[in-house]
């Protein structure tokens, strides 16, 4: 997979491969958003597509269909532009080091989270790779650069026999916000997947 396929969702999502973007505002409020967008289809075989769904935001808690998990409000605001390439980003007091995520599942799962990770680091753009362990999910990750400045992630874990549970995350410094990445993967609460 080439840089631009990785990078075009940033201009205008026309091949979004590994984001899943939910509009919502950025106010503490309830707040539920209605989409359902299967992401096109004509990506290589190794990405993962998204497909939006109903989302309910309160407080820091997030629940989606299949899973719920805490990104502190003090530290993760929700983002309020269905063009941006994350659920959430970090308000951070300095502009050195920056951070969005979205979590979201994935029912294209062909083969083990660890698997599809090892297909695609052996690529030009992958710059990187590991794992993350919760206390319930190993999540096994590749990185890429984005730009001069940011670089993104994708972290897999298995969630039954057909899903992924998915982590899209873009940082000018992963080695600052690993911590907080991890605290937000180690609050999921995931339901019983469909089998």
């Amino acid at each position: 997979m080439n840089k631009n396929i990785l990078t075009v969702i940033l201009a205008a999502a026309v091949l979004g491969t590994m984001c899943g973007c939910i509009e919502n505002d950025t106010s503490h409020s309830d707040q539920t958003t209605d989409q359902t967008v299967q992401e096109d289809t004509t990506v290589p075989e190794e990405t993962i597509s998204v497909i939006k769904e109903t989302f309910q935001y309160k407080n820091g808690t997030v629940i989606g269909p299949d899973f719920s998990y805490y990104a502190d409000p003090v530290l993760w605001k929700a983002t309020n532009s269905g063009t941006d390439t994350c659920d959430f980003r970090m308000s951070a007091d300095r502009d050195f080091t920056t951070c969005g995520i979205s979590i979201f599942t994935s029912d294209e799962r062909t083969q083990p989270a660890q698997l599809k990770v090892l297909s695609v680091v052996n690529r030009d753009d992958i710059i990187s790779q590991g794992t993350l362990v919760t206390a319930s999910l190993n999540f096994y990750y590749y990185e890429w650069p984005i730009d001069n400045d940011t670089n993104a992630r994708t972290y897999l874990a298995d969630y039954g026999d057909n899903k992924y549970i998915c982590l899209y995350a873009e940082s000018t410094n992963f080695g600052l916000v690993d911590v907080k990445l991890a605290d937000i993967l180690s609050s999921l609460k995931l339901d019983q997947p469909q089998q």
